[in-house]
């Protein structure tokens, strides 16, 4: 969950002649209805003159038309100077749009210190808007240092008049104690306050709060409720945690078929974990009829984003022709891209390749390196084989004790290949040697135990 600190919104308020008194009002309400037909030239064209003339009114519709673009380019510096006279004059909506203008600095320099003198003139006329953005300034520091202090007080004056994102952004303040003190009970209370508004970001939070139970008893019927009406939303983590819920019956009864249509909505925005998890269904026919090929694409598709596993998923594929032609060459790569982040398995089974000389040419000295990187993650095969080198001597100096140590912590952890190679390793061994192998492994499986 992390804060949102730049979400900007838009006044966007047409003035219908009340703000400031008229002096041509049934001119001003005839560029009214030309502008809510959508014939913004006859709207400019009525306005413009009227608003060279003086009216305030005609000002701010004119800069709204220059300032979004409405049947001509916009042009953000024509707008801020039709802006500006209104916004002195004490127009809320004018003084947030030349705040903003100012803070994006689209179309004229930005300018952080006149965006803040601006929206401080709405927010103190109660704009909500203003004085969220007014608080997201203070938080990240644009135009002066950070001011934490500020920015809650502004943040709280913005949840007071019940705007949503000012109300997450503080929940989350106090869910993490970031710069106030942490008081779950608190930002769930204002959680609930924006997702009640419909926001999708709040309804996650409530919905993890109740999940992982943090600050309040764990309620998984509750986290359920909250992940679907963001899930709904579009919201992709929750999509994601909502498909693991169904996926591993946490809650609820075990549902594939809903674990498969909520990862496939997160898949389908780009969710790594989504991705591979929709692979696994495919691949093992849950909640899904069995599809290699599918199988491929999902994993393929979170193995380009950098998930190891999946990366590791895909050169499996290759190695033994599942879903695809098998190519050696491809699973050598895809295995090496999933041995560097740290997979084990793809860490023994690259050896293998090297080992066997399958894909890549025959490199007894890379097997060694490979297996010994999996082998001292706990993976078994790869200690079985490790010790099969050093029996050897393939790539590395022959060493019956260390290929006898290799042999009795691959047998330690359950590898019965590795039981029997023992056996055969200790033949021939003097006492001392297997004395120093054994107590080399048990050094090697209580650091183990230890981590």
């Amino acid at each position: 969950m992390t804060m949102r600190l730049h979400r900007r919104l838009w006044a966007g308020l047409l003035l219908g002649a009340a703000t400031f008194t008229t002096a041509n009002a049934d001119e001003f309400h005839r560029g009214l209805e030309a502008f809510n037909k959508e014939d913004y030239d006859t709207a400019l064209a009525v306005w413009e003159p009227l608003a060279e003339s003086g009216d305030l009114n005609a000002m701010y519709n004119v800069g709204l038309i220059y300032d979004e673009g409405l049947g001509l380019e916009a042009d953000k510096e024509a707008a801020l100077s039709w802006y500006l006279p209104p916004a002195e004059a004490g127009d809320v909506s004018a003084q947030f749009n030349v705040a903003m203008i100012y803070d994006f600095g689209d179309g004229v320099p930005e300018d952080n210190k006149k965006a803040i003198y601006w929206y401080s003139e709405a927010a103190k006329q109660a704009d909500e808007l203003a004085q969220f953005n007014l608080a997201v300034m203070y938080a990240t520091g644009q135009g002066f240092d950070v001011d934490m202090d500020k920015s809650v007080h502004w943040y709280k004056m913005s949840d007071d008049l019940g705007h949503a994102p000012a109300q997450y952004n503080l929940a989350y303040l106090y869910d993490t104690g970031e710069f106030v003190e942490e008081d779950n009970q608190l930002a769930m209370e204002l959680y609930m306050k924006a997702a009640n508004q419909g926001d999708s970001d709040a309804q996650f939070a409530v919905a993890l709060l109740y999940d992982e139970g943090d600050g309040f008893i764990e309620d998984d019927v509750a986290a359920i409720e909250w992940y679907e009406r963001a899930a709904e939303q579009g919201h992709v983590r929750a999509q994601f945690n909502l498909a693991i819920m169904h996926d591993v019956g946490e809650g609820i009864p075990e549902d594939n078929l809903a674990a498969v249509k909520w990862y496939t909505a997160a898949a389908n925005q780009g969710h790594e974990g989504a991705q591979l998890n929709l692979g696994v269904m495919y691949e093992h026919g849950e909640g899904v009829d069995v599809d290699a090929e599918q199988a491929m694409k999902w994993y393929r598709m979170a193995a380009d984003q950098g998930s190891r596993d999946a990366q590791y998923a895909v050169a499996l594929m290759f190695d033994e022709g599942v879903g695809v032609t098998e190519d050696n060459v491809a699973a050598v790569a895809w295995y090496t891209r999933a041995a560097e982040q740290g997979d084990p398995q793809a860490q023994n089974n690259l050896g293998a390749m090297y080992d066997a000389g399958e894909g890549t040419p025959m490199n007894d000295k890379e097997a060694v390196r490979w297996y010994s990187l999996a082998a001292n993650q706990g993976n078994t095969i790869a200690q079985n084989n490790l010790g099969a080198m050093y029996y050897s001597g393939e790539g590395i100096r022959a060493s019956r004790t260390e290929a006898y140590k290799w042999f009795l912590i691959a047998g330690e952890l359950g590898n019965e290949d590795a039981m029997d190679n023992q056996e055969l390793a200790a033949e021939g061994m003097k006492r001392s040697e297997l004395k120093k192998a054994r107590k080399l492994a048990a050094i090697w499986l209580e650091e183990f135990a230890e981590h």
